[in-house]
């Protein structure tokens, strides 16, 4: 009968022999043992192709997300969205693969291993490394009816004004008429559809009471910034006031995400050198915090 203990004790061995092996390997090693050593082909449908990676020293670790893929093995169209990842161990600006918006592709890969977990503490759904870009720019009747769809317009028309879907960025954009003057506003998508509910309801609250709403957002930035305004202020000039700070901002914009939480964005009138004047609000109307970002 075999001893408990002395397994127990066998595998914690291991895994202590594990970390010591991957504390020594280089960045390319460790990113290429979070994936499978065999290999599979894949169709993708991908998203826009965002150039931003993980840069570590010299080594870059690109990605591009898709929407939909096809498993070449069975030929089922799956309508999952994942994420293509490679790296590029002396990175210099060249990103090595250049995908296009949108492109049908079939490609090489070798799939996430699902020990490997996430952020939150969760295996990866559809995380692949790419081995080879086997062909792109391809037709494929499922993925492009998927495609067709998914760049539709789609418009959000409110009491409050036209709101128009930006894909690349998963949010509406619009103006509203706010105290006589346009003023652009963003909405966030919500997660699973293409509507902006709650991102709407915190706009309409905003301008149910519009006028007591811009005083009481530029009260609350006067309260929170005015002492560091006249930290900023130049020497030899006049002392900036509560009162002064809240008439001088005016409003660039507002922010709401699929929370509710929004960003009102004002003109600093040069009090910060032209940093933007931020006052953070959630969904119920509290106000959270004032800022001042470029």
């Amino acid at each position: 009968m075999r001893d408990a203990t002395n397994d127990t004790n066998h595998n914690e061995q291991k895994q202590l022999q594990r970390e010591r092996d991957g504390a020594e390997l280089s960045p390319v090693d460790k990113y290429l043992r979070e994936f499978e050593a065999s290999t599979e082909e894949m169709t993708v449908l991908l998203q826009d192709f965002k150039k931003i990676c993980f840069l570590n020293k010299d080594v870059a670790f690109p990605g591009i997300s898709f929407m939909a893929y096809i498993d070449n093995q069975t030929g089922e169209v799956r309508r999952e969205e994942g994420q293509l990842d490679w790296v590029i161990p002396n990175f210099a600006r060249d990103y090595l693969y250049e995908f296009k918006d949108y492109d049908i592709c079939r490609v090489l890969v070798r799939r996430c291993r699902p020990d490997v977990l996430n952020r939150g503490g969760k295996p990866y759904k559809n995380r692949f490394h790419i081995v080879q870009v086997l062909e792109s720019n391809m037709s494929d009747p499922r993925l492009e009816a998927i495609r067709e769809e998914y760049l539709k317009p789609v418009s959000i028309r409110d009491g409050a004004g036209t709101f128009n879907l930006d894909r690349k960025y998963n949010l509406f954009e619009g103006k509203i008429d706010w105290l006589g003057a346009s003023k652009e506003v963003s909405l966030d998508k919500d997660k699973d559809s293409d509507t902006a509910q709650k991102a709407l309801e915190t706009l309409h609250l905003l301008l149910k009471n519009v006028k007591d709403w811009d005083r009481t957002l530029r009260t609350y930035a006067a309260e929170e910034l005015t002492a560091l305004a006249n930290e900023w202020r130049q020497a030899n000039t006049r002392r900036i006031t509560k009162k002064s700070f809240a008439n001088r901002i005016s409003l660039n914009n507002i922010s709401i995400d699929n929370r509710g939480s929004f960003e009102a964005v004002f003109k600093d009138d040069d009090m910060f050198y032209g940093h933007w004047v931020v006052v953070y609000g959630d969904g119920s109307g509290q106000l959270k915090r004032a800022t001042i970002e470029d």
